[in-house]
């Protein structure tokens, strides 16, 4: 009947994943790759569940850990789910579908599970990293001179696609704050200096404002929601890289 991502509980923390089916039974699914697990975060998992069901939300739940098969033989808190399932088993099976989007689907999987071999921490999500995926797409094919680099696998959080072409200096970063709805030109050390950038500045189109150390110029564009699907938001996205580029221009 439905899936959502990251379902947070006021009381027993976050889901990564929430499937319900037309039976009224529901998944709830903890996503790792070699993240070390959080203390009794299998028991706040069946705690969610239970909360669930008592407020009518499910008859009946499980709760289920995805994972490479490595971390989920060696974690001993990956044995405390109902279910397991590792990422080369998923693979396996995308493999044997031979579509396109399976393909690309297989990669990230296959991708995680190297990260796992070598350590490397972030928690990929497959939602975000096709949008980034995507999002290269249009960037490389529309916006050739952003020199937007081929996005790896994706956690969650990551919400900032960045541009450093050849033509901007080194302290200078354009940045795309897709939640925010901004796209900054960044100077790098230059907060101190925003009244001398803002008075090189003669159009209303920008502001000048200060970002973290560096100084922004920031154009505001359209809110995109990274977990939500690419083609609906296209005209939003193309509207960011537009003013991306024209900040380009501005920063040679």
């Amino acid at each position: 009947m439905g899936t959502w991502h990251s379902v947070t509980d006021s009381q027993f923390g976050e889901s990564d994943l929430v499937v319900l089916y037309e039976n009224c039974e529901a998944i709830l699914i903890e996503n790792k790759i070699d993240a070390p697990a959080q203390p009794e975060q299998a028991a706040r998992y069946r705690l969610r569940g239970k909360a669930g069901a008592e407020m009518g939300n499910w008859l009946a739940f499980k709760i289920c850990i995805i994972a490479p098969m490595r971390y989920l033989d060696h974690n001993s808190e990956a044995q405390l789910y109902d279910i397991g399932i590792s990422y080369e088993e998923i693979k396996e099976r995308l493999d044997l579908e031979g579509t396109a989007r399976s393909s690309y689907r297989a990669k990230v999987f296959e991708e995680a599970i190297q990260q796992n071999r070598r350590g490397y921490s972030p928690i990929a999500n497959d939602r975000v990293t096709r949008f980034w995926y995507q999002y290269w797409e249009l960037a490389s094919d529309e916006f050739p001179a952003l020199e937007m680099k081929r996005p790896g696998i994706k956690p969650a959080k990551s919400d900032w696609p960045e541009f450093r072409p050849s033509l901007l200096g080194k302290n200078l970063t354009i940045v795309h704050k897709m939640a925010q709805g901004y796209v900054d030109l960044q100077v790098s050390g230059a907060s101190e200096h925003i009244e001398e950038i803002r008075s090189q500045i003669n159009t209303s189109d920008y502001e000048v404002v200060a970002a973290g150390k560096s100084a922004a110029i920031r154009f505001n564009t359209p809110k995109v929601d990274r977990f939500d699907d690419f083609e609906i938001q296209r005209t939003k996205v193309m509207s960011a890289l537009e003013w991306a580029n024209i900040l380009l221009d501005v920063g040679k």
